[in-house]
């Protein structure tokens, strides 16, 4: 009875080992991954050395963080765009693609809290959403969104090279301003990595892009939030923080976005009231008062461009294209 009594005590403990081992072994590798923890509240744009742990490693690219103020502040972010967190408070933003300078990026970078293996195999996972604005000509999707890792840092002054590769990136261009786009995959560590940057590092001939706006274009302009690599396949999506701002707009969808004609309206709730779309500089330029649970707008009036819908105390974003 005695060994019998040892030996499921040891099972027991064996097995709390191997549970607190995995534990221990599955983390997230990008410190302060969600941009959560800041030495200074930001009041402005290119201050993203405010964020702890990270830095420009290209350009100036810009925090945001409701603690703060001015054109630092979510949602409005001083005109670049109109967003919530994915997740907490707070985000970065960068453009990856400038049509009037060649080869023109921006970059964001920090130290690994532990060496990449040789061999060993990563999962990666971060949200993106586009920034935009008329005012600003920050009015181009593009793809090549990505991730890069490295044996050294890189500043504004000495900035990651423009090389044609990236570790893992998106091929698709994302043009979405409404929601968090998820990009995720994996990768094979073919050296022992200290840094990860993130941006564009293909040249503008292998960038796609789409205008947005009939008036002008200059600047492919994103918003990053919530970024993991970890061993484990399913850490980064236990890892990440509750989407607490996006359920503001969570019983409200619209479709198709980017809009053409007509902007459908699906609430979950019964509606009565009046819809109101703003252009970018914040001016109303259409109005509907409507009832029920889907509304449609029509949008064929509207030159290209990006708009923001507020219904009841929602303001959703998006995008006209002809």
């Amino acid at each position: 009875m005695i060994n019998q009594n040892l030996k499921k005590k040891h099972k027991i403990t064996s097995i709390i080992l191997i549970i607190f081992s995995l534990n221990s072994y599955s983390q997230n590798l990008v410190p302060n991954g969600n941009f959560e923890s800041y030495d200074l509240c930001p009041d402005h744009w290119c201050q993203i050395s405010y964020c702890q742990y990270w830095d420009s490693f290209g350009q100036n690219p810009e925090y945001y963080n409701t603690c703060g103020g001015g054109e630092a502040s979510p949602p409005f972010c001083g005109g670049l765009g109109f967003q919530y967190p994915h997740s907490g408070n707070a985000y970065v933003g960068l453009y990856i693609f400038n049509r009037t300078v060649t080869n023109d990026r921006e970059f964001i970078g920090t130290q690994l809290t532990s060496q990449l293996i040789f061999k060993q195999k990563y999962y990666i996972s971060f949200y993106i959403s586009l920034g935009g604005s008329n005012s600003y000509q920050t009015t181009i999707a593009s793809n090549n969104m990505g991730v890069k890792f490295s044996t050294i840092p890189y500043s504004e002054s000495n900035p990651a090279p423009i090389d044609n590769f990236a570790h893992f990136y998106a091929n698709t261009i994302i043009s979405d301003t409404v929601n968090w786009v998820k990009i995720s995959g994996s990768f094979v560590a073919d050296s022992a990595y200290n840094y990860l940057i993130m941006g564009n590092f293909f040249n503008d001939s292998l960038t796609d892009t789409l205008n947005l706006s009939t008036i002008s274009n200059l600047v492919a302009y994103y918003f990053i939030d919530d970024i993991c690599v970890s061993t484990d396949s399913l850490y980064c999506e236990n890892w990440l923080g509750i989407d607490k701002n996006n359920d503001k707009n969570k019983e409200i969808s619209i479709y198709p976005n980017p809009a053409t004609n007509m902007l459908n309206v699906e609430s979950s709730q019964e509606f009565s009231g009046t819809l109101v779309i703003y252009n970018s500089l914040g001016k109303p330029v259409k109005s509907l008062t409507a009832t029920g649970t889907k509304i449609t707008l029509p949008t064929e009036d509207l030159p290209s461009g990006l708009y923001i819908l507020k219904i009841n105390d929602n303001k959703i974003r998006f995008s006209v294209v002809k």
